[in-house]
């Protein structure tokens, strides 16, 4: 081999080859760095998902494919429908996004007066299903959104934050739901 990488040959090469075997050198491994470990109860909390209606089939699959190849295609799927959530973000900019931003400003406008405060942002997140932010993140978003710093988010303020906030999280409800249907069990 003239390469700077060193092919290991196939388990039948040598049974077939007519060429003398190459010596391999072989440094023997470094031995791990043990990691803290999590009680075992919090442990399997932290990375168990539950079951659901989805489960079975999840099961099944990985019976058929095993662990390694539906991890795969699963990692593939996530990736399409976090592809598919960012395009649908991108239309925020187009005519039919224009007409979807300003109905979903309107709604979170409850009380009509123009701007969205505090509150109404934080019930809008409730709504949509972003049971995740808390009060602390609420407020992170509506002072990164506030350029004027009133305390309020008007439409084109709305409109310069839309995009971010939404493609976060939409994402991260989609792993939510995603975890609760069973599709992520294991």
């Amino acid at each position: 081999m003239h390469s700077a990488s060193i092919k290991l040959p196939y388990f039948m090469d040598e049974v077939v080859s007519n060429e003398a075997p190459s010596l391999i050198t072989i440094k023997p491994a470094k031995k791990p760095t043990p990691k803290a470990k999590k009680p075992p109860a919090e442990a399997a909390a932290a990375t168990a998902h539950k079951e659901g209606l989805f489960s079975p089939i999840v099961f099944g699959a990985k019976t058929i494919l095993g662990e390694e190849s539906l991890n795969q295609i699963r990692g593939k799927v996530i990736g399409k429908h976090s592809e598919v959530i960012s395009n649908f973000v991108n239309t925020y900019d187009t005519p039919f996004g224009n007409a979807v931003a300003r109905n979903i400003f309107a709604i979170m406008d409850k009380n009509r007066d123009g701007v969205v405060d505090e509150n109404e942002l934080a019930m809008s997140f409730k709504a949509l299903g972003f049971t995740w932010l808390q009060e602390k993140q609420v407020s992170g978003i509506l002072k990164r959104a506030d350029k004027d710093d009133n305390g309020l988010i008007d439409y084109s303020e709305f409109m310069d934050e839309l995009p971010k906030t939404l493609r976060t999280n939409l994402i991260k409800l989609a792993k939510k739901n995603g975890g609760d249907l069973g599709f992520l069990v294991l």
